[in-house]
């Protein structure tokens, strides 16, 4: 029968996997397996704890940060919360858990802090003016207009410098020391509180319970719902779609490392990388601009063509210097190691964009040189204007881009040299690997050619009786016909 699974028509004469005649075979074969299984339990070891050993701990490095306290009130109210929040920041059990809190007094106005902490800084705290005048007027009657204890204080924080880190460690930290210094605020304030008979009604419950209060502000908003791993898989997912064009490339170019010039491999190949990633890069940027929506916030950057074109080759760059790096790697290694090379790029550049370098172990300092780091800031400034490093990043970028295409060069290079010589094959496998299978016999096993050797006759001279009439010698193969 031709569906049965215990014999074939065309199995006559195949040997069984327990026939001794495939021990030879099989050996091999099992210890190539075993020593892959060594090497990938390393490979996947080691960028498994580079990229939990980058994110694991970013709450106990928070204290890398700043937040800043401004004073614009000069008042009771004032230096009241000031050096409370100060205090309590101080008396934390955890200080390496708790952002560092700076007095700032070279800050004049509300738009001054704003500026300051979207390019600059991560969240401020700031008593607003006129905080103590508001709060004495009210509790003395002398004002007819309803208190509005949020006008005491603003939380600024910056979003866009990095949505994970600012929501989940920097806010919570210092809504939570605020909170904490308000209620000591409060009590102070109501113990002190004399007679509300001046009071208008609506500002007695107020004063009573809660007479400061704060507003927030994101002045960087990127706080759309995507926005934390936003821009994570729009690299992510690009890279790996121009992981399978590389892959193809791979396997079938051998043919061109044996009869194209290398330059123009070299340049063939980087062309492809460069064409794959602006077309992906343009997918991604579409993508964003749809699931971003047009306007989320009051205060956000509103979506241009100029912001589109600006994140479509801001990934195309990304997506290039990663590219660059893969194939310079997949050129020279064998097929079983792409994977593994994927890794390399992949998991570190994930990371250093979950976390920042301030939040990270010293050791994770190099993130600064990677493509997706230098991508990511790129990203949230286009769509919020927080924390301009423009030319530092382009630069950082450009400089991976122009490092990898100068290994793909290296690379292409030996790749040519073994492909010609017989020391590689179609699919990257090397000479004395059990796969291995080149069309192209070994420069090595090639017979050499017979050299010329000068034997007696050719040292003999012949005699001819009418050599004199000849136009030429004999020797000049010209017989005088």
């Amino acid at each position: 029968m031709l569906c049965s699974w215990r014999a074939q028509p065309d199995d006559a004469g195949r040997l069984g996997m327990f026939d001794p005649k495939l021990r030879p075979v099989l050996r091999p074969n099992a210890l190539y397996y075993l020593r892959l299984l060594a090497l990938s339990s390393f490979m996947l070891w080691m960028p498994l704890c580079l990229f939990f050993g980058a994110v694991f701990r970013r709450s106990v490095y928070i204290y890398r940060t700043d937040i800043e306290v401004v004073d614009l009130d000069q008042g009771p109210v004032g230096r009241q919360l000031t050096q409370s929040v100060l205090q309590i920041a101080a008396a934390a059990p955890n200080q390496q858990g708790q952002p560092r809190w700076r007095v700032r007094s070279d800050l004049a106005s509300i738009a001054d802090t704003r500026e300051w902490v979207r390019h600059h800084g991560w969240a401020a705290l700031v008593i607003n003016s006129g905080a103590s005048a508001r709060l004495a007027d009210a509790a003395s009657g002398n004002t007819n207009t309803v208190y509005n204890p949020a006008d005491a204080a603003t939380i600024m924080v910056n979003t866009g410098r990095h949505p994970i880190i600012v929501s989940s460690f920097i806010q919570p930290a210092l809504t939570r020391t605020v909170r904490a210094a308000q209620i000591g605020f409060s009590v102070a304030f109501t113990s002190q509180l004399g007679g509300l008979d001046q009071v208008r009604p609506q500002n007695i419950v107020t004063l009573a319970t809660q007479p400061v209060a704060f507003s927030l502000d994101d002045d960087a908003p990127l706080s759309f719902a995507i926005a934390p791993i936003s821009y994570l898989f729009n690299f992510l997912v690009g890279q790996l779609c121009v992981i399978g064009a590389l892959i193809g490339w791979k396997m079938q170019s051998f043919s061109f490392f044996v009869k194209v010039k290398h330059t123009h491999v070299w340049l063939g190949a980087a062309s492809i990388v460069l064409a794959w990633a602006i077309y992906i890069g343009m997918l991604g940027a579409l993508a964003i601009s749809a699931f971003r929506g047009p306007d989320y916030s009051k205060l956000a950057l509103s979506y241009t063509v100029g912001r589109f074109f600006s994140l479509w080759f801001t990934t195309a760059m990304v997506l290039s210097a990663g590219g660059m790096w893969l194939l310079s790697w997949f050129v020279v290694l064998t097929p079983e190691l792409l994977a593994l090379a994927s890794l390399s790029l992949v998991l570190p550049n994930v990371a250093s964009t979950l976390t920042t370098v301030e939040t990270s172990p010293r050791f994770f300092r190099w993130f600064y040189a990677l493509p997706f780091y230098n991508g990511s800031m790129l990203y949230r400034f286009i769509l919020s204007g927080a924390f301009p490093r423009i030319g530092l990043n382009v630069g950082v970028v450009l400089g991976d881009l122009c490092l990898c295409t100068a290994a793909l060069w290296l690379t292409t290079c030996i790749r040519q040299y073994t492909a010609i010589r017989g020391i590689s094959d179609i699919p990257g496998w090397y000479r004395g690997g059990i796969f291995f299978e080149s069309p192209i016999p070994y420069y090595k096993d090639k017979k050499e050619p017979k050299s010329r050797s000068k034997s007696s006759i050719d040292e003999r001279t012949i005699n001819i009786t009418d050599s004199a009439d000849d136009a030429t010698s004999f020797r000049e193969g010209n017989l005088g016909v």
